[in-house]
């Protein structure tokens, strides 16, 4: 499963009007660009979108227009969504260029029954999607393969506290793992669950991979898991929280006292183990990866992120402005956004084959490409 092509705009023909272009992906992707580019904003636009089709956010109140293109068992899904100001305006779905669903302004449309092998019309209220509203196993199998990608798409702001000031409370972990089913848990802001779900699923074998993992990225930890704040420091309510324990120091340091940039990279790497161990085909979004590290650190989790990629098969899209990590990552993953005005480009090696090409044969490292503004030379991709 894997986001192809992306072009997102809002407010057409309004004074705040913004829009990016023609965003092509392969399976590892880095996006880099000045301060204000876009590339943040690129990546909650990719989030959004997949929140959209899977139910779990409300049509937005901002008019806006999405054109993305995914590739969804060998077959090629493009979707067109349009929201104006009243609701959803359109929408258009078709899989290899076979018409499968439309959608007009009033809510009107028609979408193909496999069973029946004919389309029949729908009506649906301005704030309802079709994508979502029309799921059905038998009769619309291809959007169930939509809400499939749309569910494992992550995004973890790399920059941020990563789920470090979140616990999971005593009551609630009970009533969590006296599931006979205990779900598995991806949420990014809550690693404590995370966790938890995932051993108990995958048992020790889990916990040996994050060490080890972790012993790739410079820190030698003998244990990690999960304990009772309370029989360890003091903590106002029964609570679990992540600990580690560092090789030759005999106690549990729980994530209050974990180093931001170690708690980054333990997040990350247990996030990575639970799609490795669930074999979930995923589209992974990391935004200021290697934030908070120094130079070995940075430079580890890029060969990590590659190589779990590579591995696993999950997609990876990536922002950074870090030189280490631009230097880490191969000019065939960058893409660069441009941003004029309220106008963003992306360039790669897919549209701009030639000045990518060039730059490879100046020996430069590929911090230089990004910092010499090679792309807006003359003659771009001649």
């Amino acid at each position: 499963m894997s986001l192809i092509k992306l072009t997102y705009s809002e407010f057409d023909g309004e004074p705040q009007y913004w829009s990016i272009s023609d965003t092509t992906f392969i399976n590892i992707n880095l996006i880099v660009g000045k301060n204000s580019s876009g590339k943040s904003r690129l990546l909650s636009i990719i989030n959004s979108f997949a929140e959209l089709l899977s139910g779990q956010r409300k049509i937005p109140p901002t008019p806006s227009r999405f054109s993305v293109d995914l590739v969804l068992d060998k077959k090629t899904f493009s979707y067109e969504l349009v929201f104006g100001s009243k609701g959803v305006s359109s929408e258009i779905l078709t899989i290899d260029g076979t018409e499968k669903l439309i959608r007009n302004e009033d809510g009107s449309g028609k979408i193909f029954y496999q069973k029946e092998n004919k389309f029949l019309d729908f009506k649906l209220p301005q704030d309802a999607l079709a994508t979502v509203n029309r799921r059905d196993e038998i009769q619309h199998p291809f959007l169930i393969e939509l809400n499939k990608w749309a569910n494992s798409t992550v995004i973890y702001l790399f920059g941020s506290d990563f789920g470090k000031s979140e616990i999971l409370g005593i009551t609630e972990a009970k009533d969590f793992f006296n599931n006979p089913n205990t779900p598995i848990s991806h949420n990014p802001r809550n690693l404590v669950k995370v966790y938890s779900s995932a051993f108990s699923k995958y048992g020790e074998g889990f916990d040996k991979a994050i060490l080890s993992d972790m012993n790739k990225l410079g820190y030698s930890l003998s244990e990690v898991g999960c304990d009772n704040l309370q029989e360890h420091v003091p903590f106002p309510i029964p609570a679990l929280g992540i600990f580690v324990v560092e090789n030759n120091v005999n106690c549990k340091i729980f994530q209050m006292n974990i180093s931001q940039g170690m708690f980054r990279a333990l997040a990350l790497v247990i996030h990575l183990n639970l799609c490795s161990f669930s074999k979930t085909k995923q589209l992974i979004i990391i935004d200021d990866i290697g934030e908070g590290l120094d130079y070995e650190r940075a430079v580890s989790i890029i060969e990590l992120l590659i190589i779990k990629a590579k591995d696993n098969d999950f997609q990876l899209i990536m922002t950074s402005n870090d030189r280490f990590v631009m230097n880490k990552v191969p000019l065939e993953y960058w893409s660069v956004l441009k941003r004029k005005g309220s106008l963003v480009n992306m360039y790669n090696s897919r549209n701009s084959e030639k000045k990518f090409n060039d730059f490879k044969f100046l020996g430069l490292n590929n911090f230089d490409f990004f910092a010499s503004d090679f792309l807006d030379a003359k003659g771009s991709n001649e």
